[in-house]
């Protein structure tokens, strides 16, 4: 007898979900199954899934199934079975021997029977069996212990046939994914975001993902990473998506009109200004942050009530009593630890000493300076990457340069006065709002380089251009030297405002 042929994988339903209410129950186990499923499929296991409502089983699927499976929310355990050929004691009691012979000598063990189903006639019972199995395992060399037993031999006796399980390797539990609605959830690359995206979904809240990128294609490579990791682990039966905003505008427009010691709480309600909007669009019912009380100085109580003083969209913070040492244990037990352990900051920002304790109002007169719609309506030009091209693919150019291509006409997206006292032969001044309106205007014959104050905005209007069909390219790291960008360092043609 192989006992290895075939094993059946039994999966016992995370009690939170034996408990709904019988049409609840089914809506929740339809689901399972669905996940089951296409979690099966993505790993090539095949299999056949059998709901018996307190339990679902996999037959003839792949040996790295319990693997697989345990990372399905909404399961409690895992455990291989084999069934008994025959449903005589005799047959259960040589199997039992077969499976676990050699692993109780000098042990302690227990047989653990249970019945499901109505007791066919002539079949064992649990008493009898449980004995009976017991004798020819202390003949093995074990010893019985029914109170803290080292090795617990599970039996369940079914109608239709009686099945030894291995133990049970454990899971996650929660809410099978999809059963809690939809989330919007701000996702950095770091440690805290993706920890508080998994923790939403154990708890069975399916997510779309949104990135403010400040720093282009590296931080979007770092966050796709992450997320290649959790669709690849915890996501199956996700229909998630991610949302790049490329909010270098905001930065670059704060960075002149703003202190910067309120730059990062200012920027953060300006991503929830636009998360407020997609959260709409994609009738998300909650905003989810990997944001901890106190952590950092823009994440006290004072400043988190004047980050979403205005958001309409629930926020929902699963960290927020953590410390940073659990977060950290966290992403090692889901997966991502490596990659967000040298994903780089991207923040970009440091305007010295940030406030600790900002006021709704005050923070509503810095805004002013900036304005809202700015965020909103880069929220409306966002990219959607779909959750199957989640994995990173290198761009095939860089949109940023260190000099002029040759031919090129150079736009300067700075202000004025900036332009006025200093710029290059030729160049033509337009300020980003008006660039950004009439830039599907300008003549397709030639190549582009634009340049703003740290290279922000011009980042962000360029890859915009290009999207359009232009040849465009930015000045990497702003006009902080416009003399490294003319023929052989010839300062001498730079235009001053003596012009």
């Amino acid at each position: 007898m192989d006992q290895q042929q075939s094993p059946v994988y039994s999966l016992s339903v995370s009690g939170e979900v034996s408990t709904k209410s019988s049409s609840t129950r089914r809506n929740f186990h339809r689901r399972l199954r669905a996940n089951l499923r296409e979690a099966l499929d993505r790993h090539q296991l095949g299999g056949r899934i059998v709901d018996r409502r307190d339990r679902i089983d996999i037959e003839k699927a792949g040996p790295t199934t319990p693997e697989v499976v345990r990372r399905v929310f909404g399961i409690q355990s895992v455990r291989t079975a084999y069934k008994v050929p025959g449903q005589g004691l005799d047959d259960l009691v040589d199997m039992g021997v077969a499976l676990y012979g050699d692993r109780v000598p000098q042990r302690h063990f227990a047989v653990r029977p249970r019945r499901v189903g109505k007791r066919r006639p002539g079949s064992p019972g649990s008493t009898e069996l449980a004995c009976a199995l017991g004798q020819a395992l202390v003949d093995c060399g074990g010893q019985v212990d029914l109170n803290d037993p080292e090795i617990r031999v599970h039996v369940e006796i079914r109608p239709d046939a009686m099945l030894l399980f291995d133990n049970p390797l454990p899971t996650f539990g929660g809410l099978p994914l999809g059963t809690a609605g939809r989330g919007l959830a701000l996702i950095s690359g770091g440690f805290d975001s993706a920890v508080a995206a998994w923790r939403m979904m154990l708890r069975g809240m399916d997510l779309d993902f949104v990135l403010f990128s400040l720093a282009g294609w590296p931080q979007e490579r770092s966050v796709r990473e992450v997320l290649e990791i959790l669709d690849g682990r915890w996501m199956a039966g996700s229909r998630s998506r991610l949302h790049v905003v490329d909010f270098r505008p905001v930065v670059a427009r704060m960075r002149q009109q703003v202190h910067g010691s309120y730059w990062q709480v200012l920027l953060k309600r300006m991503m929830m200004h636009a998360a407020d909007r997609i959260a709409g669009e994609i009738r998300a019912e909650a905003l989810v942050t990997g944001e901890v009380i106190g952590q950092v100085s823009s994440q006290t109580l004072s400043n988190l009530r004047s980050i979403t003083a205005h958001t309409r969209t629930p926020v929902l913070r699963p960290l927020a009593g953590l410390n940073k040492e659990e977060i950290v244990a966290a992403a090692r037990r889901i997966g991502t630890f490596e990659t967000c352990a040298r994903s780089a900051e991207f923040c970009a920002l440091d305007g010295g000493k940030p406030v600790t304790s900002c006021r709704p109002g005050r923070l509503d007169r810095q805004e002013a300076r900036v304005g809202s719609e700015l965020a909103r309506m880069l929220a409306g030009e966002r990219r959607i990457i779909e959750r199957e091209v989640f994995t990173p693919v290198e761009p095939e150019e860089s949109v940023e340069l260190d000099h002029v291509p040759d031919g090129a006409a150079v736009i300067d997206l700075r202000r004025e006065a900036d332009f006025l006292e200093g710029s290059w032969p030729g160049a033509i001044h337009l300020d980003f709002d008006r660039a950004m309106e009439f830039a599907g205007n300008l003549p397709a014959d030639r190549p582009y380089l634009l340049v703003c104050e740290f290279g922000l905005k011009s980042a962000f209007l360029a890859e915009r251009m290009r999207r359009m069909g232009y040849r465009a390219w930015s000045l990497g790291g702003g006009a902080q030297r416009p003399e490294r960008l003319l023929p052989h360092s010839d300062t001498s043609t730079v235009r001053t405002g003596a012009h």
